[in-house]
């Protein structure tokens, strides 16, 4: 091997090996983002710290810098491209996705409503069984405060209960009983276990719904996203 050969050499090993450090950045906020829900899952974690602290706070800040990183495995592969290329099109893929999953997720949440207590009817909010507030005081929930921020209209028309509780359970809804009505339903949000209560009180002539948080500061707008879908599948629903 030539001197110019092992020179060649030993810049590609060294372009590979910068490029993985950047791709190791890279993949550092969706494997926090990633740790953080295992841990809300297992119950390692609690929801002010696994949630709003590791993946809404660090994870979210080390998205940026796993862009940044992603831009210096580029330019590093346009240096050299045999030997960084799939390296740096890995850490743009990781850092591209992780960035792109925050920004609609924020995206998302202000294009709905900071409420985390939604009703079709502000003024006359459905109230939740005695088995549902049982849960939610042990739970340590938030007390619900019903706000108009979230503009969904109710159902113009009397459903029935067996209605009302499939409507819960095609928006994720977990039913434990329905009767004369109403339906209540709790959902658990499969990352990041978020949980949010769900009844639908039914009148002559209307059904009304409401959501609501157990914390309503990580709600990010589901209250909001979850009512107007139980409304959208009252209305469906035959």
């Amino acid at each position: 091997m030539t001197s110019t050969s092992r020179e060649r050499a030993t810049q590609d090993r060294s372009a590979f090996r910068r490029a993985a450090a950047c791709l190791a950045v890279a993949l550092a906020a969706p494997l926090l983002a990633f740790v953080a829900a295992v841990g809300l899952r297992t119950g390692l974690l609690d929801l002010d710290f696994g949630y709003g602290v590791l993946t809404m706070k660090a994870a979210w800040g080390l998205s940026w810098v796993g862009a940044a990183a992603a831009v210096g495995a580029v330019i590093i592969a346009l240096r050299s491209p045999r030997a960084a290329g799939l390296v740096a099109g890995a850490a743009v893929l990781a850092a591209g996705a992780t960035l792109s999953l925050f920004l609609s997720h924020f995206a998302r949440s202000a294009d709905r409503t900071a409420a985390f207590d939604v009703s079709t009817n502000p003024a006359d909010p459905p109230g939740y069984s005695d088995q549902v507030r049982s849960r939610r005081a042990a739970s340590g929930a938030d007390a619900p405060v019903t706000s108009p921020g979230c503009a969904v209209a109710a159902v113009p028309n009397q459903v029935a209960p067996g209605v009302a509780a499939y409507a819960l359970q095609q928006a994720g809804f977990e039913v434990p009983g329905f009767g004369v009505g109403r339906a209540d339903g709790t959902r658990t949000g499969f990352w990041f276990g978020r949980t949010h209560d769900a009844v639908v009180r039914i009148r002559p002539g209307r059904t009304d719904v409401r959501v609501t948080a157990r914390r309503g500061r990580f709600d990010d707008g589901e209250a909001c996203r979850l009512t107007r879908e139980i409304v959208a599948a009252l209305q469906i629903t035959p």
